[in-house]
């Protein structure tokens, strides 16, 4: 055999083996890995890191206020502004949150009719329609005329259907039944839509 075909062979084996060696080196690097990231400890600790960091951004996230706007009886019309309210985890528990900030603010209060009402419960079907259900106070009589009476309606009317799309229409409960009036007036038994038509420019 020559010196060619002898050196043809050596630098062949030689080609193999580092070949082979590249193979070998590379299915176990991918072994490794393949085994690190099935190992219950690799699977568990970015769900750590992740849980981590949510528990320092989410408390805050959910205990900034969120503003809302509502509006209210003022010189014979309706004028609006913004409120903090707390922030809920869906639609129904966010409306009623915001009704109560309606009903926490100084502006509305002095109101004729929702100064002599609370908020007893906030319902909201699948239909889109939100049920209001009004608590009188048990002291005295709503005394409201029919203006006033339509301007608080429609204050908590609209301050719903201005921030929740999701809101069609609303209906009013008196002490969790269907009721025909609040101050003698306005017809309860109707369900309502936003009216801005009342809304100061």
């Amino acid at each position: 055999m020559s010196w060619t075909t002898d050196r043809t062979i050596s630098d062949n084996r030689l080609l193999f083996a580092i070949i082979a060696g590249v193979v070998f080196v590379a299915a176990a690097g991918g072994f490794f890995f393949w085994m690190r990231m099935n190992s219950p400890d690799a699977s568990q600790k970015p769900a750590e890191q992740a849980g981590n960091a949510n528990s320092l951004i989410q408390p805050a996230f959910r205990s900034e206020p969120l503003s809302v706007t509502f509006f209210y009886p003022q010189g014979g019309m309706l004028a609006f502004g913004t409120a903090p309210a707390k922030r809920q985890p869906d639609t129904q528990a966010q409306a009623r949150e915001t009704l109560v900030a309606v009903f926490s603010d100084q502006r509305a209060v002095q109101a004729a009719v929702l100064k002599d009402v609370k908020l007893r419960a906030f319902y909201l079907d699948g239909s889109g329609t939100a049920y209001i259900d009004l608590m009188p106070d048990q002291q005295k009589d709503i005394s409201a005329s029919a203006w006033e009476e339509q301007l608080a309606i429609y204050a908590m009317v609209n301050t719903l259907m201005q921030n929740f799309e999701e809101i069609r229409q609303v209906a009013f409960l008196v002490d969790g039944r269907d009721a025909q009036t609040l101050a003698g007036h306005m017809d309860l038994a109707r369900k309502y839509g936003k009216r801005m038509d009342l809304v100061k420019q």
